[in-house]
């Protein structure tokens, strides 16, 4: 797995975030039908970009734009 296709996944999670709101780990994998190993290193790579924001609800993990931003990632 390089950069860019982390990079690339955390992009699509990031316009599924931006259309749909808030989804938990298990959501976006039914959405993108990547592992949770994959959603994992691109929610990373978002968090580590202040571009999510992750909670704890009920023992599910969710996510949520921390804002929206006009950029478009690619």
């Amino acid at each position: 797995m390089t950069d860019n296709a982390i990079g690339a996944n955390a992009g699509n999670i990031w316009r599924l975030l931006s259309t749909k709101g808030s989804l938990s780990v298990r959501q976006i994998g039914d959405y993108t039908h990547y592992k949770d190993s994959l959603i994992l290193l691109a929610i990373g790579w978002l968090s580590r970009e202040n571009k999510v924001h992750i909670s704890d609800r009920n023992g599910s993990i969710y996510i949520e734009l921390s804002a929206v931003y006009p950029e478009n990632y690619y």
